[in-house]
């Protein structure tokens, strides 16, 4: 297997900008412009905070791109990180619904080796179901414990991990 560069679209990075962008001015415009009380006045700057945080978190998102290899799965950019297959020791498959019937929503994958620091994408990333399967297949050789919602969520994906019948 050779290595593949992943990347966050574009179209997906550009739509992010442009919420945390229209949340930063619409929190703290007002907070420059108008005569606001106390409290509003709170409530304006924990959202514009918030906002901040979510521009920052897309720009470091914009600026890393994921190696994904053989034997590694390495984050390269500003907060970057490596995760070694052979010595992977955490995995975590999470679903977020946006709709209550829990039609709608993404998944993040979050992974570690050994030593290292926690690694979190999610299904926005192009080659995600990549990572996914590759992840679960170094979990399965590795002997790592997957929690029920985990093995679920592989499942819902296609994923197959030893255990699964388990749950059916």
């Amino acid at each position: 297997m050779s290595s593949a560069e992943l990347r966050y679209p574009r179209q997906t990075l550009w739509a992010d900008y442009l919420r945390a962008t229209a949340g930063v001015l619409l929190c703290g415009a007002p907070l420059l412009l108008l005569d606001v009380n106390r409290w509003l006045a709170y409530c304006l700057a924990a959202g514009l905070v918030l906002f901040a945080l979510f521009l920052v978190r897309t720009a470091l998102r914009h600026q890393t791109r994921y190696v994904l290899g053989p034997d590694t799965l390495c984050a390269d950019g500003p907060a970057g990180t490596l995760v070694e297959w052979g010595r992977l020791d955490r995995l975590k498959l999470s679903y977020f619904s946006t709709k209550r019937d829990r039609s709608d929503g993404w998944m993040q994958l979050s992974v570690g080796s050994t030593g290292g620091r926690l690694l979190k994408v999610d299904s926005s990333l192009d080659g995600f179901h990549d990572i996914v399967e590759r992840a679960a297949r170094a979990a399965d050789a590795g002997g790592v414990g997957l929690s029920d919602a985990t093995r679920a969520n592989l499942r819902a994906m296609g994923v197959s991990v030893a255990g699964q019948e388990e749950l059916a």
